[in-house]
């Protein structure tokens, strides 16, 4: 297996991804499960708590990350809804105090697995804290950038089906969906014409992508790219095993001619 070459970009995805999934990351702890990372963070950064902080993480947390228990999960949220506080995963997650932590805390296994199952478990419908988000022009640019980001469909019947909340909130603030579209810097026609990507389809870009840009990594896909990126992900998970399939292709030989039927 080849040897994972860490990038400041990557560096700082994982940090962020594992303190999604609610891992510990402690220096000590991390080095016993994880000692490229914790040393390639501390290299790029400088130090290890530098890396921390930059994936927008207080390292106080990491070095003295409480037990949650559900709880005291459950409190903080009782507590915030009571006070009128945006309880959307968008709004909460960028929060940087408790609530902000249990949200994340409550992903793992041991305790909610996702924040919707917190917020049943606090009596509260989770449908309708997403139905009546506090919506302002600054959440909503944000919000349709990450979900472009992440290639999520953008195009104005998909955004309703999946959320009709951010939709209507679009539109009463830009005077139209489209317009709230480029506020956030993402074309209009460009979502329209999204595509439905298949494994071949995916190849085929990926070969053209690589004449004009010499290679293709993480960094150069999702910036110069981002649908490629997505449907790389999507059917692929990881651009590794995107490559590997190209490879695989180029290297396929070409069928062998069919003989010629006897003649009789």
């Amino acid at each position: 297996m080849p040897r994972l070459h860490w990038t400041k970009d990557l560096i700082l995805k994982k940090l962020r991804s594992l303190h999604k999934a609610g891992a510990e990351l402690s220096y000590t702890r991390l080095a016993k499960t994880m000692q490229p990372l914790v040393s390639a963070a501390a290299y790029h950064f400088g130090s290890f708590r530098r890396a921390v902080e930059r994936a927008g993480i207080e390292y106080a947390h990491v070095t003295r990350r409480p037990r949650w228990a559900k709880p005291i999960i459950i409190k903080l949220i009782k507590e915030a809804f009571r006070a009128g506080e945006d309880l959307h995963w968008s709004a909460v997650t960028r929060r940087r105090d408790e609530l902000g932590r249990a949200a994340f805390a409550s992903l793992q296994k041991r305790l909610f697995g996702s924040w919707d199952r917190a917020l049943q478990a606090a009596g509260l419908d989770a449908d309708e804290i997403s139905r009546y988000r506090k919506w302002d022009r600054t959440n909503i640019v944000f919000e349709l950038r990450e979900r472009h980001r992440a290639a999520e469909p953008l195009n104005s019947g998909a955004i309703q089906r999946a959320d009709p909340g951010l939709h209507a909130a679009a539109v009463r603030h830009f005077g139209s969906y489209d317009e709230a579209l480029r506020k956030a810097k993402v074309n209009p026609l460009d979502v329209r014409r999204r595509r439905r990507w298949t494994r071949e389809d995916v190849v085929k870009e990926l070969k053209a992508f690589k004449r004009k840009h010499k290679d293709f990594t993480d960094t150069l896909l999702r910036r110069e790219a981002p649908a490629l990126y997505g449907a790389v992900l999507r059917l692929f998970k990881t651009v590794s095993r995107a490559r590997a399939a190209l490879a695989k292709g180029a290297a396929k030989p070409p069928a062998a001619a069919k003989p010629p039927a006897d003649a009789e």
